[in-house]
Formats: structure tokens, sequence, C-alpha cells
């Protein structure tokens, strides 16, 4: 084969420089354009043999990385050390280019016995310089007598320079990976904390629904004995109504009024069954599991009903109540049952804390509060709260009662909030304790049913 122009060479080697930078730049993977750099550098300068090493700083060591034209213990096995021992450590020390036209005629070298076991006789090599410094050495090597000259060594810093911004690019591309790969784990890691946050959150609604439900059947539960008594007087009388009507009618020949008697009596029989009905049906609404709603109330008939159910049977306590409803206070959107359940409690903590004092009065009002909002204020004349336990009262577990459970106020809060208001306790009292909770009134918007987030 004839030998190549110095013209011919130069353009083979600005053609393979070229074709290796887009190849490159379109590779990812580092061990690909490294094996690729030692192929075409070995080739185009003719050469069967052709390495790259790369600088271990904890070693101190250049190892063989990539390589063509050597045997399978070469690469990935032989170093060399990063001093000026080595023709690839003089490289990398100085970053001047070595060339040894004859290894056998050099005693400034120490070299692996690779080279003798492949013949080699020249080698020339050039530093690549990575970003952060000097990254590693590009060899060629040839088994024959051969001065590299001025051209094969910009060659081969071309080379070498490409290798540099694959290294770079290579580098931030591990970066960019490790980053994405980090980002997926914190996405997914972050998927599993709202899956897990969700399926707390279920549950913690699940408990405060069941919480409020108990909290109801506890607080029937104590008006149990009273609420029977109460219902016992309707249904007494409507026992006596009937048995009263049937006498009269059996007597209806003997008295022409006797009718006249017996639908009077059917009249209170049926008065006293709607009476019971009517108690019933009030008990049923406050203990019974439902979907929570929100809808226009008037808040004076719901105060009313809640004093007449706590009432129950405290005739003998002695307890004067005052009932302070505003007069032309506009409707609020809440739940109905929920809002019954904070009356139903402050008022039978009021009642509760009045049993050791004299003077009992209970005193709820209600009045136009902030704008949109109506007040609602339970006050009793009891011993009051203690300072200590002012301040944490709406903490769950905090309480006055030698029995009691400390949750009401907590419940009582958690209502009052998730009907869009508010409680708080009154300050400053002469006597006793007070309560106030805030309820947002009704627009015109307010037309259908809006779905609280609490289930009572």
């Amino acid at each position: 084969m004839a030998e190549l122009t110095t013209v011919d060479r130069l353009r083979r080697q600005q053609a393979a420089l070229a074709e290796f930078g887009t190849f490159a730049f379109r590779t990812d993977d580092l061990t690909m354009i490294l094996t690729e750099a030692a192929r075409v550098c070995a080739e185009c300068l003719c050469e069967p043999f052709a390495k790259i090493c790369r600088y271990r700083k904890d070693d101190n060591d250049l190892l063989v990385v990539a390589g063509y034209g050597w045997h399978a213990g070469v690469v990935g096995h032989v170093v060399s050390r990063a001093d000026e021992s080595s023709t690839q450590g003089r490289a990398f020390v100085t970053g001047e280019p070595v060339i040894l036209e004859d290894i056998a005629k050099n005693n400034s070298f120490s070299l692996p016995p690779f080279y003798a076991e492949h013949a080699i006789i020249s080698t020339a090599d050039v530093l690549i310089k990575g970003k952060n410094g000097s990254w590693g050495v590009l060899e060629v090597d040839s088994p024959r007598s051969r001065r590299f000259d001025r051209h094969d060594i910009v060659f081969l810093t071309g080379f070498a320079n490409i290798i540099a911004e694959a290294v770079i690019t290579s580098a931030r591309t591990a970066s960019m990976q490790e980053a994405i790969t980090q980002m997926t784990l914190l996405i997914e890691e972050k998927d599993q904390l709202l899956l897990e946050r969700t399926s707390h959150e279920r549950r913690l609604l699940e408990l405060q629904t069941e919480l409020l439900h108990v909290s109801r059947l506890n607080a029937m539960g104590q008006m149990t004995a009273a609420i029977a008594h109460e219902l016992n007087q309707p249904l007494a009388a409507i026992a006596n109504y009937a048995s009263a009507a049937k006498r009269t009618l059996d007597h209806m020949d003997a008295d022409a009024s006797a009718l006249d008697r017996a639908l009077e009596f059917i009249d209170k029989v049926q008065s006293q069954t709607l009476r019971a009905g009517g108690i019933i049906k009030n008990l049923r609404e406050v203990v019974e599991k439902r979907k929570s709603e929100r809808a226009p109330e008037d808040i004076g008939s719901l105060v009313k009903d809640s004093v007449a159910l706590v009432l129950f049977g405290t005739h003998d306590a002695h307890i004067v109540t005052k009932l302070d409803i505003a007069a032309d206070i506009p409707a609020v959107m809440i739940d109905k049952v929920q809002v019954q359940q904070i009356l139903i409690n402050l008022i039978r903590n009021s009642i509760e804390a009045m049993e050791q004092v004299e003077a009992k009065k209970l005193t709820i009002t209600t009045r136009l509060g902030v704008a949109g909002f109506v007040d609602v204020t339970v006050q009793d004349t009891g011993p009051g709260v203690p300072l200590d336990v002012m301040a944490k009262l709406f903490q769950p577990f905090v309480t006055t009662k030698g029995g009691g459970m400390g949750l009401g106020l907590m419940i009582c809060q958690t209502l009052a909030e998730a009907n869009g208001g508010r409680i708080w306790s009154l300050e400053g009292l002469a006597t006793g304790a007070g309560f106030c909770f805030s309820l947002p009134i009704a627009t015109a918007d307010d037309t259908t049913t809006d779905p609280l987030p609490l289930v009572a």
C-alpha cells in the first residue's frame, strides 16, 4: 500500500476527528467512547495498539481503562505510576507530549512487561485534561521504530480534547441521572406519604365521627332516667284517656253526651301521643348516625329545643333558666344536630358545674356577632374555671370533673369549626363560667345542603 502524502494524511486525520466528535457528542456511554477513541487513533495512525489510561487519585496511578489491539490482561488491569518513571506518568505530570522512537534505547522509564509481550518499540503519549485538572493519558504504541511527528501529536491532542469533553459530559449526565433517580425516589416517597396521609386522615375522620357519636350516646345515656320519666307522663296519660274513652263509649246509651266526652278523650290521646313522639324524634335526631348536612336553621328554636331536652328531669335541681333570644336574628347555615350537640355539651357542663352552689342560674343568649355571624352564649353561676385550666380548655383530656374524660369542649370546638364558626371562653366574669360560639349567617346563595367535613 502506497504511503499517504502529508496532505492526505492530514485530511484523513481531520475527517477522523470530525467523525469521532459527532459520535462522542451523540453517545452517553463513556466506556464506548473511550474504546472507539483508541480504535480510531490506532487505525488512523496505521498502528495496531492504542490505550487510554485514567488517573486514580487514591492510588496515585494510571489504570488502562480502554484499549485497542491488546490481549485480555491489559485493559482494566495494567497500571503505571503517575510520576516520571513511565511515559504515561511523565505526560500526565508535565502536561507535555512524550514520544519514544525506540524504548530499548531509553533508560529513563520503567515499562510494564506487556510492552515486551507485544513487542512495542515506539510510543506517543498526550495528556487528557479534564474539567478539574488532569484526567488521564492517550497513548498510541507501535511494534516498529517510528518517529511520531507534530501532525500526529496535534491529531492525538485533538482526540484527547474530545475525550476530555466526553468525560465532562459523562459526569454531567451521571450527575443528572443521579439527580433524576433521587427526584424519582423523592416523588415516589412523596406519593407514598400522601397515600399514608390520606389513609391517616380518613382514619382520623372515622375516629372523629365515632367520638362524636359516642359523645352524644354518652350524653343521652346520662339523661336516660329523666327522659324515661318524661315519656312516662304522656304515655300514662294516653293509657288513662284511652281507658276513659272506652268506658264512656260503653255507657253511650245511658248518657247522650258520652260521645262528645269520648271524642274529647281521644283528642287528648292524640295530643299526648304527638308529645311522646316529639320527644322520641328529638332524641333520635341527636343520637342517630347520619351524614352531616348544612342548611338554614332558626338558632332560637334550636336553643329552645336543646334546653328542653337537657332539662328533662331537673325540676328538683332548682335551676333558673333565662333564654335571651334576640329578635330578628337571621337563619344560620349549620348542621342542626352538630350545633345541638354543642349546646347540649355546654348546657350539661353548666348544670354539673352548679351542683354544689345555691344560686343556680343558666343564661343562654343569642346576638348578632361580627359581620356575617351570630353568637350564642351559655353562662352559669358555678365556681368558674381555674386559671391554670383556662389556657388549655380546648385541649383533649383537660377537665375539672372528677370522672370526666376532658373531650367535651374539644368536640365543641371541632363541631363549631366544622360549621364555619369558632368557640371561646368568656373571661373576666364576676362569677361562674361562660362560653360563646359563633355560627355563619345563611346567605341567598345557601339554597342547597352543603356536606360538612365531619360525619356525625
